[in-house]
């Protein structure tokens, strides 16, 4: 499944993915687990306007094909220029999570995903708390009674397929969705969701084999602006192996120039936007 589009501005800007509908399979005997990247596209409201002349964001389009091996990595989404979508490594990205229907050990399975994220990249999270908020495809980006005057944060949760519309169940493990905006210094990513089978239980930690921690490396590499590569050294492979669940040297490589190391890329003011769901070729 691939994602959202929006519209409302004088650009069309994509927002960041999740990844489309790809196994990703430890044991040729076991049953495929799909981790799924909902792409999302918003109107490209970040506009400079000087005396009186509006200058429109280079637009950001979804990159739907995994990068070669060769290329370690590949981003989710660029804009017209190339330059990946991102969030501001300068300021910390906050989170919730859903833990009506989390695993024993699922809290602490986000914050050592996330840990390892921060290693990569410099990227800061803050956790927010609990929340009772159900990942869906409807969600809005800004959400002013809930969350405050702020795009929403991170949503990371476990959930029944029943329970939501971003179609778990039947095999797909994982989906992610991430809200990017177009701007002038390249496309930013504000907020996003993660949602993992809650009726489907795997092991907690990052042991060989599927994880918790595996899946939720891949989905929350995907909300980062992490696309899929055809390497199967990579956690950001479309399929599971049978190595310890971390990131290796390609996903990194790709986390680093998500980061810090690429400067501060500064979001666009929080506001409501209007979206609108599609569905990806397979």
């Amino acid at each position: 499944m691939d994602g959202y589009f929006g519209s409302g501005a004088a650009n069309p800007a994509p927002a960041v993915p999740s990844s489309a509908p790809l196994a990703r399979t430890r044991r040729r005997w076991l049953l495929p687990l799909l981790l799924c990247l909902l792409t999302l596209t918003v109107a490209a409201a970040v506009v400079s306007v000087s005396r009186a002349k509006a200058v429109a964001a280079p637009a950001l389009r979804a990159l739907s094909d995994p990068a070669p091996a060769a290329d370690g990595w590949g981003p989710s989404y660029v804009d017209t220029r190339g330059r990946p979508a991102r969030w501001d490594p300068c300021a910390p990205i906050h989170y919730v999570v859903l833990t009506a229907w989390a695993p024993p050990q699922g809290r602490a399975d986000v914050t050592a995903a996330l840990a390892q994220i921060t290693r990569a990249s410099g990227l800061r999270f803050v956790d927010d708390g609990d929340t009772d908020e159900v990942p869906l495809r409807s969600r809005s980006a800004y959400q002013p009674k809930r969350y405050g005057k702020r795009w929403a944060p991170l949503l990371v949760a476990w959930v029944p397929p029943a329970r939501t519309d971003l179609g778990l169940g039947d095999g797909v493990q994982g989906v992610t969705v991430a809200v990017a905006l177009a701007g002038r210094g390249g496309g930013s990513i504000v907020t996003g969701q993660v949602a993992l089978d809650a009726d489907r239980r795997l092991a907690s930690g990052f042991g060989p084999g599927a994880t918790e921690g595996e899946v939720l490396l891949h989905e929350l590499a995907h909300a980062v602006g992490l696309g899929h590569v055809l390497d199967p050294t990579q956690v950001m492979y479309p399929q599971t192996t049978n190595s310890e669940s971390r990131y290796g040297a390609g996903d990194r490589a790709g986390l680093a120039a998500l980061g810090r190391t690429a400067g501060c890329l500064p979001a666009p003011p929080a506001r409501p936007l209007q979206t609108s769901v599609f569905e990806p070729r397979p």
